[in-house]
């Protein structure tokens, strides 16, 4: 009876601990602030301890803040500008704050320093002169695929199109000689080797800007299932630049409609690392191209079984835009909607490690029973 009790105390103890309130809403020098994945930190603590640290930053920037002033291993800031019931503009901002180290764990690279194709090394260059042009440039491409978009460019001449996608990538941060170069680069792609390349400058090679490029040619090749795993394996890369460009791809990919059913079993370890907040500017993207491309649900609810805090840190989060991704994983792995309540999605994460121990209690207390009624009926056969 004491071990039945010591179980069913572990399985409450597990519920109760998951179990969340809605997120807090504070109210920022520009609007409401939110913040999600803390610990031990309040988020008014928090909250506080950063306009002491840096008064005058926008704190829409405060996840630097968080890295180098309160030495938190991950931290991640987003910024939705609304027009506020007065007309005023205002922003609504939401933090992500990784306090446990252990939680944040980068792939291991390789160490070689392998010769990339002569039709590669061009690109290489770019991306070390400038990264985030040629990461834009990339992800503008796949902008203009979104079926929508891509429909009424089809009503377009060869030179309109080339114009409106320089407009498209100078809108979005990046320039011409960016877009075209990245466009030559693809549009020239080996589907015999070029694949096979980037799988291993992925897995083997030291430069992060081989890494980088690799990346890119990965995600043109996203019809094949370990590509998907590799840019999944990008995005925790050591290298701040290449989890960018991996995370630009895979939100690409999805408003592209570019996505195929991937077995994400393969990449358990990669994916825990992300839900426990290892690169938390990329976990919507993250949670969207699960989505996408219809993640089992049994594995799904697996891993967030291991790593919930943060997801349902995020579907307790008041903006909706935020909380869109964390809401419709859960939905789409659960078939259920529970909205808000963070309760009743903590018990039906649960649900699948309860039954187990319980199912144990259960033929335990059998077995006990059975060893107990033959015992009574050998000493009783004695007599």
């Amino acid at each position: 009876m004491l071990r039945r009790c010591l179980l069913i105390g572990s399985v409450v103890f597990c519920l109760t601990t998951l179990t969340h309130a809605t997120a807090e809403v504070l109210d920022g020098p520009r609007g409401p602030v939110e913040f999600i994945g803390l610990e031990e930190w309040t988020p008014i603590e928090l909250y506080e301890a950063i306009q002491e640290t840096e008064p005058d930053k926008p704190f829409h920037a405060c996840a630097a803040v968080l890295i180098s002033d309160l030495e938190f291993p991950a931290a991640a800031a987003f910024g939705f500008i609304k027009q506020g019931d007065d007309g005023a503009m205002e922003m609504h901002t939401v933090v992500i704050g990784v306090e446990n180290s252990a939680l944040v764990r980068y792939r291991t690279v390789g160490s070689e320093n392998l010769e990339l194709p002569e039709t590669w090394q061009e690109l290489q260059t770019a991306v070390e002169d400038n990264s985030r042009t040629v990461s834009v440039a990339a992800y503008v491409r796949y902008l203009l695929a979104e079926p929508a978009t891509a429909t009424q460019l089809t009503e377009l001449s060869d030179e309109e199109l080339l114009e409106t996608s320089h407009e498209f990538a100078e809108m979005f941060g990046s320039n011409a000689g960016s877009f075209d170069l990245v466009s030559k680069f693809v549009d020239e792609l080996d589907l015999d080797s070029d694949h096979d390349i980037a799988l291993e400058v992925h897995e083997r090679a030291e430069s992060w800007s081989a890494r980088f490029v690799a990346t890119i040619v990965l995600a043109h090749f996203h019809d094949k299932e370990v590509s998907w795993h590799a840019l999944a394996e990008s995005l925790i890369d050591p290298v701040t630049q290449v989890r960018d460009v991996a995370g630009k791809l895979l939100e690409g990919l999805v408003r592209a409609e570019k996505t195929v059913p991937v077995q994400w079993s393969k990449v358990r370890e990669t994916l825990l690392a992300i839900l426990g907040g290892t690169n938390p500017w990329e976990f919507n993207r993250t949670l969207d191209a699960l989505i996408a491309t219809k993640i089992d649900s049994k594995f799904a609810r697996e891993i967030v079984q291991q790593r919930p805090k943060l997801l349902l840190d995020a579907v307790a989060v008041s903006h909706e835009g935020f909380r869109e991704s964390a809401h419709g994983f859960l939905t789409t792995i659960s078939d259920e909607d529970f909205q808000r309540d963070i309760e009743a999605w903590a018990n039906w994460i649960n649900k699948g490690k309860l039954e187990p121990v319980l199912v144990f209690i259960g033929v335990s207390a059998l077995i006990v029973l059975l060893i107990s009624v033959i015992g009574w009926a050998l000493m009783f056969k004695n007599k």
